[in-house]
Parts: C-alpha cells; sequence; structure tokens
C-alpha cells in the first residue's frame, strides 16, 4: 500500500514556534516503520531524516516544528535602523532574511532496517520565526493575506483586506481627509516621536481568487502611498514607493511586471518611523500614513499608475508627537514580535543607569619569595582582583499611555530579542542588543488604573571588558 499524506502544516505559511504536525498513513504489517526527510528548497541535503513506528491507528504524527526552529530568526541586525540617515541611498524597503524558509518533504516506508524509494512531496511550505497558539492547527493566515477579484470593468475588487505582521492592536475606523485614498479594513495608529526610527512589515503574496482572478499583474503589494499632513490636516505631498528590487524590495522589476511572489519576497518591510521614513519627510509634516497599494484601476484620474488608491492591507498612521520641554532622554525600544517581525515603542520618562561590578579576588601575599632578599613595598596588594564582571544596568519609564499601546508592551516583555536605542550618551542613534530583566508584565487599563505607566529594567548584552588588578 502507498503511504498518504493525511495532514501537513498550513500551506499558505505557518509558525515555527507551535505546532506543524505531518501525519502518514498507509503501511502494512509487514513493514515496520516510516520515514521522513525534510529539505530546505534548493538543497539536496536534508535537514532531518526521522523514523517513526506506527500509532494504534496505523499511522505516525511527525511535528517538526523543533526542526524547523533551528532554521528560522530574528531579522537582520540593521533592520531597525532601516534607511536611517540614507534617504537617497538607503534602502527604504527589505526582505525577510533569516525570518522565513521554503521547504518540502519526502516521505517512505522501512521494512527491516531498510528504507524503501522516498516520495517528494511536490508543495512547498513556507514557515515564520513567530509563535501561535495551541490550538491553532494550521495557523489562520486569513487575516494577513489579501484576497482579490475581478469586477465587470476589469477593475481588482478586494475581496478580503489584511492587517501587518504586528502585534499592534491600536486601529481606528478610515479616517484618511479630504483624499481618494481609502483603508476599509481600518487604520493602525502609532505615537511617535520626531527621532524614531520604525518598520512594519506585511506578507506580501495575494490570494487570487480562482473563479475569477484579477489581472496577470496582481501577484503581491505593488507599491505604497505615503501621505504626509500638516497639524492643520491639509495634504501637504504623496509620494509612491514601488515595491521593486531597486528599492530593496521585490520580487518585480519594475511597476506592473506580475512576477510571482516567493522565496524571501513573500515579506516586505518598510521603513515607517519619522527619522527613516522611506521618503523625505516634511518639515511640516504632523502625521502621515502608509497606504500598501496592490495593481489595479486607480481612482485618481490624474495618476498613470495601476495602483489602486484603496489600502489592500490597513493603512499605518504614525502621529509625530510634539517634543515636550520636560521629557527625559528618549529610550526607544525595538523587539520582535509573536509574527517573527518588528514592533517598536518608546520610552519618555524617568531613566536611572547604574553598573554592578562582581570581583574575583585572591589574597596574594605582599612579599616577593623569588627576591634576592624579603622586601615589602606599602603599595604592594594584598587582595588582589583577577578578574571582573561589570553589567550596565538600565530602568526606563514609559509616559502615560492608551490602552492598546498597553498591550502591545505585552509583547515587548514576552520577546527573547529586544533592541535599545538610546537618544543621549555613547550609544545614541544606535541600535543595542539588551536581556530584560523585568519580565513580568501586569495588565493596566485606564478603567482600572486611570492614569498608568509602565517600568521596564534591562541590562546591555554584552559585559564591559576590565583590565586585571
Amino acid at each position: 500500500m502507498a503511504v498518504t499524506v493525511i495532514q501537513t502544516p498550513q500551506t499558505t505559511f505557518d509558525m515555527a514556534y507551535g505546532a506543524n504536525p505531518i501525519t502518514l498513513a498507509g503501511i502494512t504489517p509487514s513493514e515496520d516503520k516510516y520515514a521522513l526527510k525534510v529539505f530546505i528548497v534548493g538543497q539536496a541535503d536534508p535537514i532531518a531524516d526521522i523514523r517513526q513506528t506506527p500509532n494504534r491507528q496505523g499511522r505516525a504524527i511527525f511535528d517538526i516544528q523543533n526542526i524547523l526552529q533551528a532554521y528560522v530568526g530574528p531579522q537582520v541586525n540593521t533592520v531597525d535602523s532601516q534607511n536611517h540617515l540614507a534617504i537617497t541611498s538607503g534602502t527604504a524597503l527589505s526582505l525577510a532574511g533569516p525570518t522565513l524558509i521554503e521547504y518540502q518533504f519526502a516521505y517512505a516506508l522501512e521494512t527491516g532496517g531498510i528504507v524503501g524509494a522516498f516520495t517528494t512531496e511536490p508543495t512547498v511550505f513556507t514557515v515564520i520565526a513567530g509563535s501561535k497558539q495551541y490550538f491553532e492547527v494550521p495557523f489562520d493566515t486569513d487575516p494577513y493575506q489579501v484576497k482579490a477579484s475581478l469586477d465587470s470593468s476589469n477593475c481588482t475588487v478586494l475581496d478580503r483586506t489584511a492587517g501587518p505582521l504586528s502585534d499592534n492592536e491600536f486601529t481606528i475606523a478610515n479616517d484618511i481627509p479630504g483624499t481618494i485614498y481609502s483603508s476599509p479594513g481600518g487604520i493602525d495608529v502609532h505615537n511617535v516621536w520626531s527621532d524614531d526610527q520604525c518598520t512594519k512589515t506585511f506578507y506580501s503574496t495575494v490570494e487570487r481568487d480562482g473563479s475569477n482572478p484579477p489581472n496577470v499583474a496582481l501577484q503581491g503589494i505593488e507599491g505604497f502611498y505615503i501621505l504626509q499632513y500638516n497639524s492643520a490636516n491639509a495634504l501637504i505631498v504623496t509620494n509612491t514607493l514601488p515595491n521593486i528590487q531597486g528599492n530593496g524590495g521585490g520580487p518585480n522589476v519594475s511597476l506592473g511586471q506580475g512576477t510571482l511572489v516567493s522565496g524571501a519576497f513573500q515579506t516586505v518591510t518598510i521603513a515607517t518611523g519619522p527619522a527613516n521614513l522611506a521618503v523625505p519627510l516634511n518639515a511640516a509634516t504632523a502625521y502621515y500614513y502608509i497606504i500598501p497599494a496592490v495593481y489595479g484601476c486607480s481612482a485618481d484620474p490624474q495618476s498613470q499608475i495601476d495602483l489602486m488608491t484603496t489600502a489592500a492591507w490597513r493603512a499605518q498612521k504614525y502621529i509625530i508627537n510634539p517634543e515636550p520641554c520636560n521629557d527625559y532622554p528618549h529610550v526607544q525600544f525595538a523587539w520582535q514580535n509573536s509574527y517573527g517581525y518588528r514592533d517598536q515603542f518608546t520610552f519618555t520618562k524617568k531613566s536611572e543607569h547604574k553598573t554592578n561590578t562582581k570581583n574575583n579576588n585572591y589574597l596574594r601575599g605582599a612579599a616577593n619569595y623569588n627576591s634576592t632578599s624579603y622586601d615589602v613595598d606599602l603599595q604592594d596588594r594584598g587582595s588582589t582582583t583577577y578578574s571582573q564582571k561589570i553589567e550596565n544596568m538600565f530602568t526606563v519609564q514609559s509616559g502615560y499611555m492608551q490602552d492598546k499601546e498597553a498591550e502591545l508592551l505585552k509583547h515587548l516583555y514576552q520577546s527573547g530579542e529586544v533592541k535599545v536605542r538610546f537618544s543621549e550618551g555613547a550609544y545614541a542613534n544606535q541600535w543595542v542588543p539588551v536581556i530584560l530583566t523585568s519580565t513580568s508584565y501586569t495588565q493596566k487599563t485606564f478603567r482600572k488604573d486611570r492614569l498608568f505607566q509602565y517600568t521596564v529594567s534591562f541590562k546591555l548584552a554584552s559585559n564591559v571588558k576590565s583590565m586585571r588588578g
């Protein structure tokens, strides 16, 4: 009897940190075990070769999450400062990097220690370095993948809008003032400061309606509109940023090319903070929108670009907070969120820095017995420091915040990959890896706590080096 695959992970994409089961059936009494090999796409050698005896139902259930977790990880170190101080020469967009891999598997049966011919499952699976609940088998990708079809006038219709790969839940209704642009799925809000460096990541691949597919050029995010407004809610400037390889994205080389989206191109990260915005920030800008758009008929009669003016993924609104005169130096956090990508938040209130030093001492005699005579100098040391452990410790406090912002901070406390950007000092405007030393999060809301703040303690991930005493 041939082996049958009756369960696989999500075919769109799945999260590595959570169950990724593969269930095989079809073994006969004359055979001993099921065999499974896992391959990263493009590599000839398997990353895993597993054997399993059948269970009471005659099947084998392989959970390959531990295998997959060894081959995915956080985004590249430079992503948090993406496009910073490099508006003309920097990369406004970036791809998945080590956060995502594609893999396939092959299966066979083993008899008496001899494995039969392997059959390769033709489906290519994608896994992302994010996490999911224990009951999410498979992971529901619909909230993050746009679905599109075609209307009677041969224009794109969005059957389903989506959101970014972010834990931010601060979402409001469509409020883009005085323009043809809209965001039917709502708008995500971010309160930021003028020196903040931020990014936002989207799963780019669009689900094409099988019975009424859109234009062949529509495969993923085609580009981004960036709308800048002043404090009087007047539109200052509109920029269009194509999602092409020349801008760090892709897979298209030019707009409307219609290249199939695969591999690292499946996610695209755009620089979104005031200090690293993908386009030049106007001096009068009080807030701005970033609108991910797909190929389709534009609502702008003057436009020469076949780019929809409707946000296929939720528009991102960044409100630049005015700088108060009594704030402490800002400390911005960026961390790997539950989807494997980055979220950010800035702490603006009390900040303290201390140094913890632990000495490794030994007692050394004052006299040198290898000398020609017994001689002691008053300055010769007895108790001597052989080595030291020196840690830089910090405690920072946030400003008052809204409930949805507090929910976002929960994921900072839970993250295993956190970086900090100081606005002053030796590490100013550099992203430094840190370890949180306060990892207990207590939910606070306006209803039960009224005005509330959060405090985070952390230490630098690398200790200070010192000389021997």
